[in-house]
């Protein structure tokens, strides 16, 4: 049976908070293990994927809230983990706390070439399975082998929800500005976003032209 997006939503909202919830247990021993830190990625990741999954439901800003604690516990106990990557002579964001918070995805055109019957692994055209439908326990679905993609646009809301932006890039200049005179390109940067209190997450791409602050 095939979750709804509401419910794989919980699902990671659940998984990603049991995580975070272990990370704090474990960062109270000493030494911290690398357990935490693990549990930690796991929870960052999971969190981040519930937001996608809830967008318009009352449970959204309950994972938002969960990320953000999530991610203020990584700032303070694995600082190594909040660098921006470095990469062909400037910076990138890669957190998926600060990703989460910019709404943006991303929707793909794509061509179908060939396809084939889940069921029967035959061309649905020649088949008699139904798509939808259920077939001794199994839900038939149409499985696309071949297709070439024609376009991907940058969107508010994609359709599968986590087809979200990997990176952002990060103006030197901005960089420069909070670092000082002391700033040499190249060198670590680490981000303090989850330090300080959230100021909510942006809708670039919605129709509206609003940003939504929590």
């Amino acid at each position: 049976m095939r979750l709804t997006s509401k419910e794989r939503g919980l699902a990671a909202l659940k998984s990603g908070s049991q995580m975070y919830g272990m990370a704090a247990r474990l960062i109270e021993t000493v030494p911290i293990g690398q357990r935490a830190q693990d549990a930690l990625i796991t929870s960052l990741r999971e969190l981040r994927s519930a937001m996608n999954w809830l967008e318009d439901t009352s449970d959204f800003e309950t994972a938002h809230q969960r990320l953000d604690g999530a991610g203020r516990l990584q700032r303070r106990h694995f600082a190594d983990n909040c660098r921006l990557t470095f990469k062909d002579g400037g910076y990138v964001q890669e957190c998926p706390v600060a990703l989460a918070h910019n709404r943006t995805g991303l929707s793909v055109g794509a061509i179908v070439q060939e396809s084939e019957c889940s069921i029967c692994s035959r061309d649905p055209d020649d088949c008699e399975h139904i798509a939808g439908r259920l077939y001794d326990g199994e839900v038939c679905a149409t499985r696309i082998t071949k297709f070439g993609v024609d376009h991907v646009a940058i969107v508010g809301r994609p359709n599968m929800p986590d087809a979200r932006i990997g990176a952002i890039s990060v103006d030197l200049e901005h960089i420069r500005a909070e670092l000082g005179p002391a700033f040499e390109v190249g060198m670590d940067v680490l981000c303090d976003r989850c330090l300080e209190p959230c100021a909510g997450v942006v809708r670039p791409f919605e129709t509206s032209g609003q940003s939504f602050r929590a």
